[in-house]
């Protein structure tokens, strides 16, 4: 891990100014399906904070948003960070820094890695370090309501951060996908496929409805691969696999209605997708199963069951300029800008937005 990751060595910012923000490395790629980290992070670096992503997989390089993407350790200061964490597992760089400010983010409930770490040792899994980092953090946020009240005996003070949008990316018109159908309606979905996702409703409603295209736009997980070439067998589905993150604004653009086919269980209560907030954006009406934050959004309908999904989707084909007006102007208020205000407005208040004197 020495070898790899290194030690923080870049320059000491200077006292007064706002702390960088440092992304320590997980999985996620900047590149790849960009998700609420990217977002929040590059939120941060508008607000005027320096911002690092590590990621020992790519190329050094400064984003159009302004994130420095660094491959170790060795390029992010060592003194005063704000170290934004979404993966408890990384608390054991946190001694690297000094005078480190920690956000911990709960993007989804824990229960997402528990089909992850079967077998793994009990130190090593995410919960192990949780109750650790909850109580460590300066500031805790979260994606959900049902989030915050789940985790509240552990900290009071969490704050909801929910998740946003980037109104300009979605809603500045892209180029039309060449691989997406355009003989028929296209029913969409984009974002990654694993076991969350609710193959028996996406069946059921793609068989019964040849007169609709269905894409999603994705990487698959490997466990579900089999039910995927099932699906596709269908005729009028298409699984197009991952696509570069500044891609995807395209295909949502290109969607006639944006879908959502997550199953109703302890991991799909919690969430609080982002795909719907770029749908909106671009002015693509919506159909969700019940997850509770997909009630009483405007655009957005929710459906139980393949019946219910059918009717939806039909009466979202048929919305008119005014209605995806108001959709545009609900995303709108949705901004990562906006999103991100009460995590300033906290660190501000504790005193830790900048290097001290």
């Amino acid at each position: 891990l020495e070898a790899i990751l290194g030690r923080p060595r870049a320059a000491s910012p200077p006292a007064g100014s706002k702390r960088p923000v440092v992304y320590l490395p997980t999985w996620l790629r900047w590149s790849s399906m960009r998700q609420r980290p990217q977002y929040l992070l590059a939120a941060l670096a508008e607000a005027g904070h320096p911002t690092y992503f590590v990621d020992s997989r790519s190329a050094e390089c400064v984003t159009p948003e302004g994130i420095r993407i660094v491959r170790s350790l060795r390029g992010v200061p060592r003194d005063h960070p704000i170290l934004y964490a979404h993966y408890a597992g990384v608390r054991t760089l946190f001694d690297r820094f000094v005078d480190p400010v920690v956000v911990y983010d709960l993007l989804d409930d824990l229960s997402i890695f528990d089909a992850e770490e079967v077998g793994m040792p009990e130190e090593r899994r995410v919960r192990a370090h949780h109750s650790v980092v909850m109580s460590a953090a300066d500031v805790v946020i979260a994606s959900s309501p049902v989030l915050v009240d789940k985790h509240s005996d552990e900290r009071a003070d969490m704050l909801l951060v929910e998740n946003g949008v980037d109104p300009r990316r979605f809603g500045t018109a892209q180029p039309h996908p060449a691989d997406l159908p355009a003989d028929r309606p296209v029913v969409g979905y984009h974002g990654a496929v694993a076991h969350w996702f609710d193959f028996d409703l996406f069946e059921s409603v793609a068989s019964a409805n040849q007169q609709w295209w269905f894409v999603v736009v994705g990487p698959v997980a490997p466990e579900v691969r089999g039910r995927v070439r099932r699906l596709e067998a269908l005729g009028n589905v298409s699984f197009l696999g991952e696509r570069p993150s500044d891609e995807i604004a395209g295909y949502v653009q290109a969607f006639d209605v944006g879908t959502i086919w997550f199953g109703m269980n302890d991991l799909t209560n919690a969430v609080n997708p982002l795909k719907m907030y770029e749908y909106l954006a671009a002015g693509v009406p919506v159909v969700a199963t019940p997850l509770p934050a997909c009630h009483d959004v405007v655009g957005v309908s929710v459906a139980a069951d393949a019946d219910e999904f059918t009717r939806a989707i039909g009466h979202a084909l048929e919305r008119d300029r005014a209605e995806r007006r108001a959709m545009v102007a609900a995303a709108d208020e949705a901004s990562w800008d906006a999103r991100v205000a009460p995590l300033l407005a906290s660190l501000e208040h504790l005193g830790l937005v900048r290097v001290p004197d």
